[in-house]
């Protein structure tokens, strides 16, 4: 770059000169130099975090990447990294690049918007580059200003339609309000505008970029959304937790396979940016925010390691030996041997109110109940499936378990499922109905004690173990809890047990039951 491109009518020291020219091809020298002006009053503090992110973009800039997610913790730098510093310095580089730059609120995609077009306005900056662009003068307003090469920098909110308008490059920064954490709706509004109308406006599908930024918020928000369906590796997933876990440490590679970054840290707990979030501002975080609320917003992890309600340090297996007679308990003092004959079983159910793709599952799960009242999963069936096909398979469930054992399939009592209760129960099937105490939370908050308490054993090798765990350990902040919901019916049934409430005739009626 030769130095007549700068305005010579500011007079600049050699040195400065020099850092200028340079600052252009160094994101990250560039960051250092303009930081003062968009954050006033607040010096430039180093992080190496900063640095990555610095060496993402620019490999974003260069066509290395095409797709970057970053999630970080709240106010480290983020905003003014990305959506102002690299914005400008795009634009300093190619003014005729043409930029989309959005957040969850208007008013926020427009102070960077204003942030970056009051850098560009600056001595500071037109003493540099000022011959490179202007800013035309009949678009040049809060939401989008055009340069006189025919690119532009503008803001849109989510939700919006962004006017038509295309990008060349989009920049997605916090594409939720953290108040959406527990609103399914506005989550999931929020990722069918990211993919319906935000992934439709680059200008180019196979040159263009996108990167977005965000800390998290749930299992279900936007860069949850992106992770669960990025099997291919479009995106790179730059990861930057407050707080060092070795047990998932961050790599990044180009789509060439070539390894991009790795997180430096080394021990459990290492700090990302000491120098501005140190120890009792991260322990003051973690009270503030609550475990669930830290994890997120600043472990990158909507549901703590391990999980929340339940928790992985507490699971417990079971087999069946090869005669079929003995269920096998993986105990911590090790096997434990009870007599299936011993046992009593029941059934338990979440019936969704829809077969819809998009809605809950219906579920139902069978049980073993030791003479020590262990709860043991023996199957567990799950299905999108219309009111009548719900019947046919709760009807076949039933047939598939029963024993002289069985003593009744329960039912939450709710309208619709006490229905299909009720039409069973005329077929001679022991339904009973379910009295829930308490929201879906509080009643988890049970199975999970009587998890604890070495209580609950699941059937080791079964085909349907690996989806009940990550919908239990992912509890509250997964996508969906119907398999939680019979799982925390059982608990409540052994520790207050229905069956002995029941009027004698009733009960010897289930107790006696042979079934077909």
């Amino acid at each position: 770059m030769a130095l007549t491109l700068l305005r010579r009518d500011h007079k600049l020291k050699p040195t400065e000169l020099w850092d200028a020219r340079e600052a252009r091809d160094d994101f990250k020298l560039f960051v250092r130099l303009a930081w003062h002006l968009i954050e006033p009053g607040r010096p430039f503090v180093p992080g190496w975090h900063l640095d990555a992110i610095a060496d993402h973009l620019t490999a974003v800039s260069r066509g290395e990447i095409s797709h970057l997610l970053v999630n970080m913790p709240p106010r480290h730098g983020k905003s003014s990294l990305i959506s102002v510093l690299w914005s400008t310095w795009l634009l300093l580089n190619t003014p005729s690049i043409r930029l989309l730059c959005g957040s969850y609120a208007m008013n926020l995609a427009t102070r960077d918007n204003l942030k970056s077009r009051r850098l560009i306005k600056s001595s500071w900056f037109q003493a540099r580059y000022g011959n490179l662009f202007s800013l035309t003068h009949d678009q040049d307003a809060k939401t989008k200003f055009e340069t006189d090469q025919l690119g532009y920098r503008m803001a849109v909110s989510v939700g919006s339609s962004a006017t038509g308008e295309g990008g060349d490059i989009l920049i997605l920064d916090d594409p939720h309000n953290i108040d959406e954490k527990e609103s399914d709706a506005k989550r999931h509004a929020a990722i069918d505008w990211f993919d319906n109308t935000w992934s439709t406006r680059l200008n180019d599908q196979q040159t263009g970029a996108m990167v977005v930024v965000s800390h998290r918020i749930h299992e279900q928000d936007v860069s949850g959304h992106i992770l669960e369906g990025n099997a291919d590796g479009e995106w790179v997933h730059l990861n930057l937790p407050a707080e060092y876990d070795p047990a998932t440490p961050c790599r990044t590679y180009l789509p060439s396979g070539k390894e991009l970054w790795a997180d430096p840290r080394i021990e459990a707990g290492e700090l990302l940016w000491e120098a501005r979030f140190p120890r009792p501002v991260i322990e003051r975080a973690k009270r503030r925010h609550g475990v669930l609320g830290y994890s997120a917003l600043y472990g990158q992890r909507p549901v703590p390691p391990g999980g929340y309600v339940f928790n992985t340090t507490n699971e417990r297996l079971f087999t069946i030996s090869p005669e079929g007679d003995m269920y096998l308990l993986q105990t911590p003092s090790g096997i434990q041997a009870v007599s299936v004959y011993s046992c009593w079983e029941l059934s338990t159910s979440d019936v969704a109110a829809k077969d819809k793709e998009s809605n809950d599952w219906t579920v139902f799960e069978h049980w073993a109940v030791t003479p020590h009242n262990d709860v043991l999963l023996l199957d567990l069936w799950r299905g999108h499936w219309s009111i009548p096909k719900q019947k046919e398979k709760a009807r076949l469930f039933y047939r598939t378990h029963f024993s002289p054992r069985y003593r009744a399939f329960y039912f939450e009592d709710v309208a619709f499922q006490s229905a299909i209760a009720q039409d069973l129960a005329l077929e001679g099937i022991p339904c009973l109905d379910f009295h829930p105490k308490g929201d879906k939370v509080m009643r988890a908050i049970g199975a999970s004690i009587w998890q604890e308490d070495g209580k609950c054993y699941f059937l080791a090798g079964a085909l349907w173990l690996p989806d009940f765990r990550i919908e239990i350990y992912t509890f509250p902040k997964g996508e969906h809890d119907d398999q939680v919901d019979p799982y925390s019916m059982v608990c409540m049934i052994v520790r207050t047990p229905e069956i002995e409430a029941l009027d004698e005739e009733t009960a010897d009626a289930i107790s006696n039951w042979k079934g077909y």
